[in-house]
């Protein structure tokens, strides 16, 4: 590279790829709907050792039949001798037999003309021979073109249809908009087991994912009707361009897909590798794959509980003043304490409702939120309350604030039972998205709860957890990653003399810098300079004052290798003298605010970008980050995240030229643009750069 001047901008942008561009061929969803919803089934296996298997199959109206080499019926399960006696092939095969003989029972269904399979419980992958044993069995599915559900998952399950699931459905398995995909059993099993709180379009345990991943289950969940929302249990990603387009997919649908993965910390990582046998990879990219498609992560089981219930519903929140009730004074300040925390507002009646209020129940306070528990008649004291909240027309989600617990009294309960049924009934008149927050953690009634969820009232368990689920609800918003064409591509024609053939390891400022410039990054002027009679002449051609620093690759300030503010000849060559070596000289840039952006390329999900405030302090601050690749709308979400809106312009294209040289560039591991000074009339340029090279290695492509 040149050392006489700063390198040229070429003027023709290369076309900007957006993650459209990945292909949907990676999703596989051919044989899901037969897994979660068969016609007819055929249970390979059954016997009394699996009573709740036999019943779930058994539930719905498809046909269902048992295979079982002497017995004639199971539990009432009707059987045959073998999968030939048949006289049609079932549209699902579920193989509950022996790891020695799954894959002749699959080789025996598939010539029978079966497709879609579940193979629950555990052995076939463990042992010596597992490996192999597995490899076989997806062999033989693919040469046949069969989905497989498993191995090692409790199944696939569905109210109202044959389901196979190893363990008990519980009658509080209701129909509804909530699917759950989940690598964990366990996980999977709770949410049977949450009672009628909301329904379900279906629960999945993916298991071993042989040949059909949460990736696929996703997508599938994503173009069902009957799902509003898909809750996310993950240990680990097999395949991540396929992951990601499912996202994208779930996105374009306008369906919130609500993610907890495990794998934080060092024991989740281990213990996640050991079951599932698959690299967990950084969180910290994860989790920007996770924001650059919409996808709300969450900490733990109840977060994800209270967020998957408000989006359950049909009327979704849609902004944040909130008109409520509560049956105590203490319960209305805790409310306001959350809504306060969470960005939500509690605005006050309108006058015309107060009057109203008044008129027919003079001792009610008209306060939001209301409190009519200390009325005479409190069940219509609490339905005028509500009625007059909903009439108002001033409030985009309403709320009830009592104690919804089975084991209050009869006169409590009957109050509480009056608080749901007007939230239905004003929910339904005015298409306004209304909820129960309570500040017990028992379960309330069951005949209350099937109420509130046929009438689509949210009920939420804890006030601070039910009021940050709605606030999340609220900010939401689809397609977080589509193109917009109002923040303008970067300034490049190409990447020409790039890094390729260099050995890893950090570039100096000068290569850095140099190579940011050609992608389209605005850097203050600067020279190189091997002797301190060259800094001065560098000096003077740039116009004092300017910065001689050392053009080593790291750390140069707190290491004493920058120095600033130089106003003459004398100083420049001193500063030169006493650094030793190539220096470079730059022009001094006035005070601004110092802005970080960054890239660093993760060994599974490729390019993550940071964008936050730099300088000296870089690493004490937390940054925005979002995995490429970038699109505008992406850094426009970035940069407000940020809180640098003001600097939208020349941030954005420095973004974004990072982004195809990243991309161009698969050997550059990291790139570290720290300072970038934001001036305040909006312009901005960096000062410092740092690229660092490894061995050209992209992530690994899906596998088949």
């Amino acid at each position: 590279m040149s050392s006489a001047q700063s390198t040229a901008r070429p003027a023709t942008p290369p076309p900007i790829q957006s993650s459209t561009d990945a292909p949907r061929a990676a999703l596989r969803t051919s044989g899901l709907r037969a897994i979660l919803a068969p016609r007819s089934v055929a249970l390979v296996g059954a016997s009394r050792r699996n009573l709740e298997l036999v019943a779930n199959v058994r539930r719905g109206a498809a046909e269902a039949v048992g295979i079982h080499p002497s017995n004639s019926e199971v539990a009432g399960l009707p059987c045959v001798p073998s999968l030939s006696a048949l006289p049609a092939p079932p549209e699902l095969a579920v193989l509950a037999v022996g790891p020695a003989t799954i894959a002749a029972s699959m080789r025996d269904a598939l010539a029978l003309g079966v497709r879609s399979f579940v193979v629950p419980g555990l052995g076939v992958e463990s042992g010596a021979d597992g490996p192999a044993a597995v490899r076989e069995l997806h062999r033989i599915a693919e040469d046949f073109g069969a989905a497989v559900l498993g191995p090692n998952c409790m199944g696939s399950a569905r109210p109202d249809s044959p389901s196979a699931w190893l363990g008990t459905i519980p009658a509080s398995f209701l129909p509804g908009s909530v699917a759950i995909v989940s690598q964990s059993g366990s996980i999977a099993d709770a949410f049977l087991a949450l009672g009628p709180r909301y329904g379900f379009s279906g629960v999945v345990s993916c298991g071993a994912e042989l040949n059909r991943d949460a990736a696929d289950w996703v997508a599938h969940f994503a173009a069902d009707p009957a799902t509003r929302v898909i809750g996310l249990f993950l240990e680990t990603v097999r395949r991540p361009h396929a992951f990601r387009q499912a996202l994208r997919v779930a996105a374009e649908a306008g369906k919130p897909v609500v993610c907890l993965k495990i794998g934080r910390s060092e024991q989740a990582r281990r213990a996640a590798l050991a079951h599932t046998g698959a690299i967990v990879g950084s969180h910290a990219a994860f989790s920007a794959v996770l924001r650059s498609h919409g996808v709300l992560q969450v900490d733990d089981l109840p977060e994800m509980i209270e967020l998957l219930g408000v989006f359950s519903t049909a009327r979704r929140p849609t902004g944040g003043r909130i008109g409520a009730v509560t049956e105590s004074g203490a319960e209305a300040a805790l409310l306001g304490d959350h809504a306060e925390r969470n960005g939500l507002t509690f605005p006050a009646l309108p006058e015309s409702s107060r009057r109203r209020l008044r008129a027919d129940h003079p001792l009610l306070p008209t306060d939001n939120p209301l409190d009519p528990w200390a009325i005479a008649e409190p069940v219509a004291a609490f339905s005028a309350a509500i009625e007059a909240l909903a009439d108002a027309g001033a409030y985009d989600l309403l709320i009830g604030q009592v104690d919804l617990s089975r084991h209050r009294g009869e006169t409590e309960q009957t109050w509480c039972g009056a608080v749901v049924r007007a939230l239905a009934d004003a929910g339904r008149r005015t298409h306004t998205f209304t909820a129960v927050t309570t500040v017990h953690q028992t379960d309330p009634p069951e005949a209350l709860a099937r109420y509130a969820a046929e009438h689509d009232v949210c009920l939420l368990k804890g006030i601070g957890s039910g009021l940050t689920a709605i606030a999340r609800a609220v900010a939401w918003s689809p397609g977080a990653g589509l193109p917009d064409a109002a923040v303008p591509p970067p300034p490049t024609a190409g990447i020409a003399g790039g890094p390729a053939g260099l050995p890893a390891g950090p570039l100096s400022e000068f290569d850095s810098s140099a190579l940011l410039e050609r992608a389209g990054v605005a850097f203050a002027r600067r020279l190189l300079a091997e002797s301190p009679d060259e800094a001065v002449e560098a000096a003077r051609t740039l116009g004092f004052p300017v910065v001689v620093k050392t053009d080593g690759p790291a750390h140069k300030a707190r290491a004493g290798g920058v120095v600033l503010n130089l106003n003459g000849p004398e100083a420049v060559s001193d500063a030169a003298t006493r650094l030793a070596g190539r220096v470079l000289v730059a022009e001094q840039v006035a005070p601004g605010l110092e802005v970080f952006c960054g890239m660093v390329r993760d060994p599974v999900w490729g390019p993550v970008y940071a964008l936050g405030r730099g300088g000296t302090e870089v690493e004490s601050t937390t940054p925005v980050t979002f995995v490429g690749p970038l699109t505008p709308e992406l850094v426009r979400l970035m940069i407000r995240g940020a809180g640098l809106e003001t600097w939208q312009s020349p941030l954005a294209v420095a973004l974004l030229a990072m982004d195809v040289l990243a991309r161009d560039t698969p050997c550059i591991g990291e790139i570290d643009i720290n300072p970038v000074v934001c001036a305040p009339d909006g312009a901005a340029r960096a000062v410092d750069a740092l690229i660092v090279l490894t061995a050209d290695a992209s992530p690994d492509e899906d596998s088949p």
